[in-house]
């Protein structure tokens, strides 16, 4: 059997093995090490003592925070607005942040908060305008902008005065806080204060003032944040405009007070608390504006400058330069406005305060404003915001004469040149030049200012020939690219005229090229006036009358414009007004005017129309026009003196333009222009002139026998009428003329044509029948005027000489005279005699031979 396992041969085995004695450690006993597992948790220290508390949950009815707050105003979290008033003030950012949109929480939901509290929000509230948190600031602005400034609008005075006296202490004290952020949002403040309570800020104007001033000359600002800086010039901006509307209203103030009686002026002077704004102490703010002047000159330097050398527009540099623009004109306005003020108002001496004021912080500077100017328009074609560059530079302009004339005379040729220079180089198409004409015409006229520069030592006399050289350029140029300015330059044009009779004209000499340019052969080429508007060519025909001395060099090219087609009957009628005006005054000679109207009588076109019915007046086309102007023409002449010495002096002129055989019309002119001036004159009584009359009676004759055989038609037998007037007034007042003029008629019948003249170049008919038809209708006409009956007898032997050939003709049978023409001939013959025996000069025996054989 085998040993069995374990017992004590097991034990005796297992004793045999022991463990072997561990060294001992060197040097001194330490503490027992304990292995611990990762994670495992210490057991407390033998001695350690128990801090456990155990308690139960005490319960108390009606105690919880949702029963204290029922019926209270609260937040979304349930904040009361005391509680979030406390917590503005919190030094966490983020609780001041959710503070103050849990005020405006509470304020929409519940507004009767803001009304009984409104005091206690706002005291609270204004310690956070200089909170070194951004977004905190931006929260404030938003709630005084959109909740509390609305309501605290409707409060009284004295209440609204005494919340926005700690508003502003702070405001004014984060102007010069030491963070520039904190800074620029507190101009931000003043100018929310400013723009809903304008009347608060005359009391901290000076203060405010300093701080504009102070933050401007800040050259971080100006060179490389432009966006604060346009938030400070907005500001500004508007403090400056609130100054100079408050001083507009002081002098309406001033002049009411003046006129009311001590009652009156007692009980203003009790209401001034509820006065819309107080006069500011001007002589130290004038001093604070001073140094702003050049401040912001700099500043639209600098912003012009970037603009311009960048390819892109860049928004904050030409923002910049808008709002700098426009503080400087609010500055040269309130400039102005003192200077204007009488100076006893104050205890100060009028040369401290007086013109001294606009030397060199004004003048020097306002003259780089020029050299700006001119950078701008290099870049006109890229600058998208040129307009509004100009509409600010605009008033600064304006306020030139005005700076000039109080000026002190040393300073003056400073801003002389710079303008001038600038007035020059200003192109008709820009809109500054509309105030530079503006400028222009104040300082060259009194009618606005009450002041006469030139007698006032203002130095402005020796520009005055400068700037009038410059209006006949602008004007010409103004016609195609700017048509606005061309009105605006004959305006002034024609001011200057009136305002200067003795003016020398050489300078305005180039105004000659508005009505055309006469060539060295005769030809004139017509200038832009036909085509002006209606008022410009008023005015520019209103000139006329002032500028005499260009008037021989404008009365070819004028003449040639009112023989157009494309100017107007009254404009015509205008001209011929305005020269015969000038005449009148001693201004035009009698030979120049009597050339312009020849002129115009000899070369008008006239062009028929159709016939038209005897319900309208109207005959031809601009026919009606020329018989108007004809009158005018013929009343000028008349009243020119003696008529016989008048026509002595255009004789030459008009004869020779008779000889041109011009239209029917135009020589129908010419001889009413004789009959005017002197029917009875012998000067007609030569062959060529007795060709011509008789030629123009049988053009008229066989214009009106052209329709005859159609019908009677009154309206070309009115018009015969109207052509064989003067003829008619001539052959009264000379029977030789008449009785010439029957022999060249005779002489037509017969068949020697070559004699007359033709006017409208008619091919005289060949037929017998169309001859004596014309003559005979001639002669019906003359015979139908009882006062030419006389002098018609002095030419019986003419007329039956007539009759006689008449009747010879129907007598014979050639071959060449048909049944009808024998016809026409024998009416034409009793309608003769008929008339010839209403003269009463025949002996019955002298016709009786004149009987037609049937």
């Amino acid at each position: 059997m085998g040993r069995p396992k374990g017992g004590a041969a097991a034990s005796s085995s297992a004793s045999s093995k022991k463990p072997k004695p561990k060294p001992k450690q060197r040097g001194g006993v330490d503490f027992k090490k304990y292995k611990h597992k990762v994670g495992r948790k210490l057991p407390p220290p033998k001695n350690a003592t128990s801090t456990e508390i155990k308690s139960k949950t005490i319960v108390l009815p009606e105690q919880s925070m949702a029963s204290e707050r029922a019926g209270m105003a609260v937040n979304k979290r349930g904040l009361t607005l005391r509680e979030l008033l406390q917590q503005t003030a919190h030094y966490n950012a983020n609780v001041r942040r959710a503070a103050l949109n849990g005020i405006k929480d509470i304020v929409v939901k519940h507004p009767t908060e803001l009304k009984l509290h409104k005091v206690a929000i706002i005291e609270k509230l204004q310690e956070r305008i200089c909170d070194t948190d951004k977004v905190v600031r931006e929260s404030l602005y938003s709630i005084l902008q959109s909740m509390i400034f609305p309501s605290l609008k409707e409060d009284n005075a004295i209440s609204t005065r005494s919340t926005l006296f700690l508003l502003m202490a702070n405001i004014l004290n984060g102007m010069t806080h030491l963070s520039i952020d904190i800074q620029l949002m507190a101009f931000r403040f003043l100018e929310l204060v400013v723009l809903n309570f304008p009347s608060s800020f005359s009391s901290y104007a000076e203060q405010a003032f300093n701080n504009f001033i102070a933050v401007l000359s800040n050259d971080r600002i100006n060179l490389h944040d432009r966006n604060k800086l346009n938030s400070v010039l907005s500001g500004l901006g508007h403090c400056l405009s609130l100054v100079a509307k408050t001083m507009e209203n002081d002098d309406i103030s001033n002049r009411q007070v003046h006129d009311l009686s001590a009652r009156e002026l007692w009980k203003c002077t009790s209401d001034e608390d509820n006065s819309v704004g107080r006069a500011f102490a001007m002589p130290n703010l004038l001093v604070k504006l001073q140094s702003l002047v050049q401040i912001l000159i700099n500043s639209v330097e600098v912003s012009a400058s970037e603009l311009c050398a960048k390819s892109a527009i860049d928004a904050s540099s030409s923002e910049a330069l808008l709002s700098a623009l426009h503080c400087l004109d609010i500055i040269c306005r309130i400039f102005i406005h003192e200077v204007k003020k009488p100076q006893l108002r104050f205890s100060i001496s009028k040369t401290q305060f007086g013109p001294d004021w606009l030397r060199s912080s004004l003048l020097i500077h306002l003259k780089n404003l020029w050299g700006v100017k001119r950078l701008f328009h290099e870049k006109a074609k890229t600058l998208r915001n040129k307009d509004l560059m100009e509409m600010y530079l605009s008033p600064i302009i304006t306020c030139i004469p005005d700076l000039i004339f109080n000026a002190p005379d040393d300073s003056k040729e400073h801003l002389l040149e710079a303008f001038t220079d600038a007035f020059r180089g200003c192109k008709v198409d820009c809109k500054l030049i509309f105030p530079y004409l503006d400028a222009v015409g104040e300082m060259l006229l009194p009618e606005k200012t009450g002041t006469w520069f030139a007698e006032d030592g203002s130095g402005v006399l020796g520009y005055h020939d400068v700037w009038i050289h410059e209006l006949p350029r602008i004007l010409l140029q103004s016609i195609d690219k700017a048509p606005s300015v061309t009105k605006v330059v004959l305006e002034l044009l024609l001011r200057i005229g009136q305002y200067f009779p003795t003016l020398d004209c050489e300078n305005l000499r180039p105004f000659i090229k508005l009505f055309g340019v006469e060539s060295s052969s005769g030809a004139v080429e017509l200038g832009p006036f036909v085509n002006l508007a209606r008022d410009c060519q008023e005015l520019a025909t209103s000139c006329l009358y002032y500028f005499p001395s260009l008037l021989p060099d404008i009365i070819g090219p004028l003449a040639s414009c009112c023989l157009s087609d494309a100017l107007e009957p009254l404009v015509l009628f205008r001209v011929v007004e305005v020269l015969q005006s000038t005449y009148k005054a001693g201004s035009l000679q009698i030979t120049e005017l009597l050339s312009f109207l020849l002129l115009l009588m000899a070369r008008f076109r006239v062009h028929p129309g159709g016939l038209v019915t005897s319900g309208n007046p109207s005959k031809v086309s601009n026919w009606d026009t020329f018989k108007s102007l004809n009158r005018l023409i013929l009343t000028s002449l008349s009243e020119m003196g003696d008529g016989s010495l008048v026509l002595e002096l255009m004789w030459n002129n008009l004869s020779n333009a008779i000889a041109k055989k011009p239209s029917m019309h135009n020589m129908n002119g010419l001889f009413r222009i004789i009959v005017t001036l002197d029917a009875g004159t012998n000067k007609l009584m030569n062959e060529d002139a007795v060709k011509l009359i008789a030629g123009y009676l049988v053009d008229a004759s066989l214009d009106l026998s052209k329709t005859i055989e159609g019908g009677f038609q009154p309206d070309k037998t009115r018009l015969f009428q109207y052509f064989i007037k003067p003829c008619t007034i001539m052959f009264d007042k000379n029977d030789k003329v008449l009785c010439s003029t029957l022999e060249m008629l005779k002489s037509f019948i017969t068949g020697d044509d070559h004699l007359l003249s033709s006017l409208s170049n008619f091919n005289y008919p060949g037929e017998l029948s169309c001859r004596v038809c014309a003559v005979t209708t001639i002669l019906i006409f003359l015979c139908n005027d009882r006062k030419l009956h006389r002098n018609l007898s002095f030419g019986k032997s003419v007329i039956k000489g007539i009759l006689d050939y008449i009747r010879h003709q129907l007598g014979s049978s050639g071959p060449n005279v048909t049944y009808e023409e024998k016809q026409k001939l024998r009416s034409a013959f009793e309608q003769l005699k008929t008339k010839a025996l209403q003269l009463n000069c025949w002996d019955r025996s002298e016709l009786e031979g004149l009987s037609i054989t049937r």
